[in-house]
């Protein structure tokens, strides 16, 4: 890897925990339908803020699904897929820290649905943001 890309991957690392506690603190548990309409809008303002031509489909009885395309420079179709809803937090009194606030343990980072399915999402918008930085 090149020096000016190193330094522009590990930028975007920076930013990672922040994006990823902003998203966390969305209580988006689907079986009580709690958040995800606040939710699908968090998602599609990240999709917009990275370059994406967004919109989000409406089915009725359903969480909203937020839909991103992103133009490259070649024909290539690559597609990602990512979901916004956690599962219920209960219960509580097994939680060592709030569920919906990111906590740092042994040099993990723990949340209500960091690894089901919040942060592959972070993590791909971070790599694209990268890419975009250093193609410039």
């Amino acid at each position: 890897m090149n020096e000016q890309l190193a330094k522009t991957v590990a930028a975007e690392v920076q930013k990672f925990k922040p994006l990823i506690t902003d998203y966390c603190r969305l209580e988006s548990v689907a079986a009580q339908k709690r958040m995800m309409s606040e939710t699908a809008d968090w998602v599609e303002n990240l999709l917009k803020e990275t370059g994406f031509e967004t919109r989000q489909l409406v089915v009725e009885g359903a969480p909203n699904y937020v839909y991103g395309e992103l133009s490259g420079q070649s024909d290539f179709t690559l597609l990602l897929y990512n979901h916004y809803d956690v599962q219920p937090e209960a219960p509580i009194e097994l939680w060592e820290s709030p569920p919906f606030e990111v906590t740092e343990k042994d040099g993990k980072l723990v949340a209500r649905g960091i690894c089901d399915n919040k942060a592959e999402l972070i993590s791909r918008i971070c790599a694209i943001r990268a890419i975009q930085a250093a193609q410039g």
